[in-house]
């Protein structure tokens, strides 16, 4: 071997290295690529990067029936070059270019500038770049309508003949497996994002959507409207004509938004039978236009259930605008749920915005979620007395809210908490509290008297939650918790209202806390609904006769009604407790009556027994 072939030798093992490491460089952030462009890119940069005789590297993505190719990115001395090349607009008339021909025969294709025909349209400007042959690299994913070509150019003829093939190669298979990886996480990104049942974005992807649609909102100083929209009584139609009808419905509902909606705007399903709507640019005057266009188009269309017949739906939204409604994403959702709420309270089929009430709720809502998380919840106790003998025999704890102005009863945030399903974090924190009570008193009062408590079904929606307090009843001691023969003191008031319909679902939800003795009270008996089914279905302990019914005690008629409600009681073996009794007038004809016990101002208000001097 002469000297200069032993140089000549050297020098393509130095090359070859250079190349080598720089692809392996390229290599290790092939996981890091989120995309096929930023798996590709890499490539180029390293190739051009690690020796001058890389003149060029290029990339192109596309579809896979594109027929016309120009470089999407071009790094390197003659990048100019790249930036003018067209593939396939002439082709058709003479020998596809190399790139070409790589994509169709899938594998890598090398070709001289000099001697290549497809290269005579560009041959002299390729030249004069110094581009002397030229290596394409294609990538895709077999059914994935998707390709990509990675085109690299060297000042040799010889070059990637005296290199060889292996490190490109190489890497080629390395940067193919990265892109179905990444094509597959894309795919799974968009499973994840959209709602497989009506190809809207899911509510994940919507409240991306929205805080995007936010951000620039807030950047360029321009408006944007929100639309929350339910359909009407959808529990029926499933109830109805079944949930495959149910699901059709929301389809159709679902394509209805679509078309309605400008091309700008998004829709997305929020939920159940509930769609989010983003309008980009619009005031408070174009979210309600389109509102009711949507609403009336709604209403006027008929949903095809079945041969021969056809389904009318409504539906209530409820808007919110920015910046007039709200200064944040969570601020103008709760703005588009409130007018939603008010929309289904005034009749449904309409559109509302949050009116200075559902504002006010909002700010009680969250005044109670500071006080949930600052302890400022307190139960106020009120006595309950035999009217016998006046003696006492239980207390109800009633939520109050403490703060810096005064204190706030329930009637103040009971709504707000119910709109904002944070019932059962109140009603959470008020057994916690009472059980606390409860356990600190058990030695000073003889006989131990009852506490009841009122509790809503949202709480029994958390089983978590009912198994801390059962676990919290059981820790703390609670007189006779241990015996299940003796009656426990903790007593739940369920309201009639709360359970109408299936009284299964009833049992199922207050299975915890009776399988463990702790007796029910049925409140506000005599206010309407199924009052005597509740009575023959469930195992209360207590009725408490509503205090409206309790203040017609002076009538003749009220005195017939209450007399045979206490011969049921007396029948049935619960007893009675009168509500709002407010003066000595009530008191006695209520015993006179036989009913066990009252409560009311007439005996005592509510107090928070920790801190005499507030009154509840």
């Amino acid at each position: 071997m002469t000297a200069s072939n032993a140089r000549s030798d050297k020098l393509v093992q130095v090359e070859r290295e250079a190349v080598t490491a720089a692809l392996l460089q390229a290599a290790a952030h092939l996981a890091q690529g989120q995309d096929a462009e930023g798996i590709l890119r890499p490539f180029c940069d390293a190739l051009v990067a690690a020796t001058r005789h890389i003149r060029l590297a290029w990339m192109w993505l596309g579809s896979a029936d594109t027929t016309i190719i120009r470089p999407t990115y071009a790094v390197g001395a003659a990048r100019e070059y790249a930036q003018a090349l067209v593939l396939g607009a002439d082709e058709a008339t003479r020998p596809l270019s190399p790139g070409l021909r790589a994509l169709a025969g899938g594998r890598p294709v090398m070709a001289t500038v000099r001697s290549d025909p497809a290269f005579a349209p560009w041959r002299a400007e390729a030249l004069r770049y110094g581009l002397e042959v030229a290596a394409s690299f294609p990538f895709g994913e077999a059914g994935d309508g998707k390709q990509g070509l990675v085109a690299v150019y060297a000042d040799e003829p010889d070059y990637f003949a005296r290199l060889g093939w292996a490190p490109f190669v190489a890497f080629q298979h390395l940067a193919q497996v990265a892109l179905t990886q990444a094509a597959l996480r894309d795919r799974l990104n968009t499973l994840a994002s959209f709602d497989s049942l009506t190809g809207l974005l899911n509510r994940g992807a919507m409240q991306g959507a929205l805080e995007r649609l936010h951000g620039e909102a807030c950047q360029a100083h321009e408006t944007y409207g929100v639309l929350l929209l339910d359909i009407d009584r959808f529990k029926l139609i499933n109830d109805g004509y079944g949930h495959g009808v149910g699901d059709t419905v929301i389809q159709e509902m679902a394509r209805i938004l679509r078309e309605g909606l400008r091309a700008e705007d998004q829709a997305g399903r929020w939920g159940g039978e509930e769609f989010l709507c983003l309008l980009p640019g619009a005031d408070c005057a174009i979210t309600g236009a389109i509102a009711e266009r949507l609403r009336a188009g709604i209403t006027a269309h008929s949903f095809a259930v079945s041969a021969g017949h056809a389904l009318h739906v409504t539906v209530s939204l409820g808007m919110a605008c920015f910046p007039i409604d709200g200064d944040s994403v969570q601020t103008l959702l709760n703005h588009a749920d409130m007018g939603l709420y008010e929309a289904k309270r005034d009749g449904r089929n309409r559109t509302a915005r949050a009116s200075d009430r559902g504002r006010s709720l909002f700010s009680t809502a969250q005044q109670l979620e500071a006080a949930l998380t600052s302890g400022q919840v307190r139960p106020a106790y009120q006595p309950i007395v035999a009217l016998a003998d006046g003696r006492l025999v239980a207390k109800e704890a009633l939520a109050r809210i403490i703060t810096p102005e005064g204190v706030l009863e329930a009637e103040h945030f009971i709504e707000a908490a119910d709109r904002f399903q944070w019932l059962h974090r109140l009603d959470h924190d008020m057994i916690g509290q009472v059980i606390e009570h409860c356990a600190v008193m058990r030695n000073s009062q003889d006989p131990p008297i009852a506490y009841f408590v009122n509790v809503s079904t949202d709480l029994f929606h958390h089983a978590e939650r009912v198994q801390d307090l059962l676990q919290r009843i059981t820790r703390t001691s609670m007189p006779c918790c241990a015996d299940t023969d003796i009656e426990k003191p903790l007593v739940i008031e369920i309201t009639e209202r709360q359970f109408l319909g299936d009284f299964d679902a009833v049992r199922r939800t207050l299975a915890p806390f009776l399988a463990f003795g702790i007796r029910l009270a049925l409140d506000d008996f005599g206010s309407g609904y199924s009052s005597f089914r509740y009575l023959t279905e469930l195992p209360f302990a207590f009725v408490k006769l509503d205090k409206v019914l309790v203040h017609r005690v002076q009538t003749a008629q009220g005195r017939r009604i209450l007399r045979g409600l206490q011969d049921l009681a007396r029948d049935l073996g619960f007893r009675t407790i009168a509500e709002g009794v407010e003066d000595k007038v009530y008191a006695d004809a209520l015993a006179a009556l036989g009913v066990d016990w009252a409560q009311g101002h007439y005996f005592a208000s509510p107090r928070f027994e920790d801190t005499p001097e507030l009154s509840g």
